[in-house]
């Protein structure tokens, strides 16, 4: 009978633990959950998003690369404002080639090699009339990009994270 009365508290005790173990919607969502939203675009739309533009004013620089009398600033995950550097003391915009989800470029004889967020992207600019033409895409050579928090984004196949927003 002892056994009888002794399991009986025990099972009821694991009942009112049960309630502490439940599933809670509320409970600490906000807490895990990312403040960061994918600012994501269509494979269609990522690929002929690259183009020339007038110059625009840089919203957040990244790393700046000169060739010749060019001064490439990135403008991390808009594209690069271009200048004329034939006199570093005074570069003058000449334009900006607008490629989403880009944060780098190297030159190597004039051919131009970007980060487009997921993709390799080979182009040639002419700054005269600040015009490029897009040699060569290779598709998803890059991993997409991660939040500023770590987090890996959960998207369809034909979508590019170009960007994370609060």
């Amino acid at each position: 009978m002892n056994k009888t009365i002794l399991f009986s508290l025990l099972f009821i005790f694991s009942l009112s633990l049960n309630g502490c173990f439940g599933v809670c919607n509320d409970c600490n969502e906000n807490i895990l959950k990312d403040p960061y939203k994918a600012v994501v675009l269509e494979r269609n739309v990522f690929e002929s998003s690259v183009k020339t533009l007038p110059s625009q004013d840089i919203v957040k620089s990244g790393k700046i690369y000169i060739k010749d009398n060019l001064m490439f600033v990135n403008d991390l995950n808009r594209g690069f404002q271009v200048y004329n550097y034939s006199n570093p003391q005074t570069p003058t915009k000449i334009g900006f080639i607008q490629i989403p989800g880009a944060t780098d470029l190297s030159i190597r004889a004039n051919v131009i090699y970007i980060n487009q967020a997921v993709d390799l992207v080979t182009l040639t600019y002419n700054p005269t009339n600040n015009s490029i033409v897009v040699n060569h895409r290779n598709k998803d050579v890059f991993p997409q990009k991660n939040s500023p928090n770590g987090t890996i984004p959960t998207v369809n196949e034909n979508q590019i994270v170009v960007d994370w927003k609060l």
